[in-house]
């Protein structure tokens, strides 16, 4: 990524790379996506179940089930397995699919292009900054990207935790360290520059 400015009026860097990996490693069920259940063989059960904001859905003749964080083939067997547990089937096979995927935003403020929310793409749970901050329209002339501020709601215990990230040297090829990622609900805020 070297040479590659993110400051308005010139070239935007889309990191590619980052997305496909992301993209590569399997997708985590997430709160409010949609998700299709089926029984082999046993039509009745099958139905459509939305995750609640607390991670879980409502399975026929189970209850609630925890899913959310887990990939589908995790999620699947916990199913299949909890199913065994109560002795309702000998041996289920359970198919789980994503019908609608849940809008997972991230917010950004401050200098740059398009302040707003940017929203990540499908099948997707985690975007590298680089990549949020060029999809908002890059740095303003003015911003400070060495100290680039991401809020976050720690989910175990609800506190806010704040990260001040080095952009700029990321951008440059400097940074030792790996591209930070940002995820659903992260508030990324780019300061002025102090002259």
């Amino acid at each position: 990524m070297k040479g590659i400015s993110l400051f308005m009026g010139t070239a935007v860097f889309i990191c590619g790379a980052v997305l496909s990996t992301a993209a590569e490693t399997a997708y985590r069920l997430f709160e409010q996506d949609l998700v299709s259940l089926s029984v082999y063989g046993e039509p009745d059960i099958s139905t459509q179940l939305r995750i609640s904001g607390n991670g879980m859905i409502n399975v026929p003749l189970l209850g609630d089930i925890h899913i959310a964080g887990l990939d589908l083939a995790s999620a699947e067997r916990k199913i299949e397995k909890t199913y065994i547990e109560k002795q309702i089937f000998i041996r289920p096979q359970i198919t789980l699919q994503v019908a609608e995927y849940s809008k997972k935003e991230i917010s950004i403020l401050g200098q740059i292009g398009r302040q707003g929310k940017i929203e990540l793409p499908v099948e997707s749970v985690q975007m590298d900054i680089v990549n949020a901050i060029s999809l908002a329209g890059g740095f303003s002339r003015i911003a400070r990207a060495d100290n680039v501020r991401v809020t976050r709601k720690n989910s175990k215990t609800g506190e806010e935790e704040v990260f001040n990230v080095n952009v700029e040297s990321m951008i440059e090829g400097r940074s030792k360290e790996a591209n930070f990622i940002v995820y659903p609900g992260d508030v990324i805020f780019v300061p002025e520059r102090l002259f």
